[in-house]
């Protein structure tokens, strides 16, 4: 059974999407609120004036108490949609995954690691191309401890990006388009939605790009996902994607960080051009290699 058919075997009455749709969202807001009021409420009373909260978060905490309070407010997101899969939809979760027997766990590596490389080729080549931009800010100590906890929050918070875009929406929209280019296009549209509010947003020169960028991302981790019959590439590649904050990053960033090297301009035109490429490379090793063997074996015969 392909992956968007599987939601078929399920339970899709209209009204359960009423309950499940503004159930998640409201879990996963709320949810995260609920986690960090206790240290809003601390760090407003402490009587550091260095210390405060703001629209934009928290202000003078250490970089890696920031990073922690902004990673845990996707546990509730991660277990939300999972829940109303299994409970509402009356599926196993496993479903919203894969329609494999099993969950891929090679396949997701497969992705991290394959578009890890292509996303370092893509920092290497800008720093040979604009000289001076990449600045060495290692500061070993700090990497390792922010490092600790990047490789264990990170992946939740991509995987729960992943379960409600990739999983979810993907196959309820799926159950009425069968289009794959046009939900990829929708998927693509909604993913980049809530990255709308990254203040890389306000301080690009190029905020459209940007957004251009959020949205491609969104439409081909659709577009794998639906090419592979499972998000496990789409796992992988998110991850990877973010967890790249480690060896590159900018001051300005939704994921704060210490990292390798920091890029001083946010060059949005060469990141979506660098990006697309990279999809394109990624698509051919996953997709494209197994075509053409495929069709030079039927030439032979």
């Amino acid at each position: 059974m392909e992956y968007l058919e599987i939601a078929r075997t399920g339970k899709n009455d209209w009204w359960r999407y009423l309950i499940s749709f503004p159930g998640i969202l409201i879990v996963w807001i709320f949810g995260g609120v609920l986690l960090t009021l206790p240290f809003v409420f601390w760090v407003l009373g402490d009587g550091n004036p260095a210390t405060t909260y703001d629209s934009t978060g928290f202000i003078g905490i250490p970089v890696v108490g920031n990073f922690i309070l902004v990673m845990i407010t996707f546990f509730p997101f991660i277990i939300a949609t999972p829940l109303a899969v299994r409970f509402i939809h009356a599926r196993p979760v496993q479903t919203l995954i894969t329609a494999a027997p099993r969950v891929r766990w090679g396949r997701i590596l497969a992705g991290a690691a394959v578009w890890f490389v292509l996303a370092a080729i893509i920092s290497v080549v800008e720093s040979a191309l604009y000289p001076g931009r990449y600045v060495l800010t290692l500061q070993p100590r700090a990497l390792l401890v922010y490092a600790v906890f990047a490789l264990l929050l990170i992946p939740i918070q991509t995987t729960a990006e992943e379960f409600f875009f990739r999983g979810y929406l993907l196959q309820w929209m799926g159950l009425i388009l069968k289009n794959k280019w046009l939900l990829a296009l929708l998927n693509g549209v909604l993913f980049l939605l809530p990255h709308l509010a990254n203040p890389e947003m306000s301080v690009s020169s190029n905020a459209l790009l940007m957004a251009l960028g959020y949205f491609a991302f969104g439409f081909f981790a659709a577009l794998i996902t639906v090419q592979d019959n499972g998000m496990e590439l789409a796992l992988g590649l998110h991850a990877a994607n973010n967890l790249m904050v480690l060896f590159v990053n900018y001051p300005v960033s939704a994921l704060p960080s210490p990292s390798v090297f920091t890029i001083q301009t946010l060059d949005a035109t060469y990141g979506l051009i660098s990006t697309v490429a990279a999809m394109d490379i990624f698509y051919f090793v996953f997709f494209g290699l197994p075509k053409r063997a495929k069709t030079s074996t039927e030439l032979a015969e």
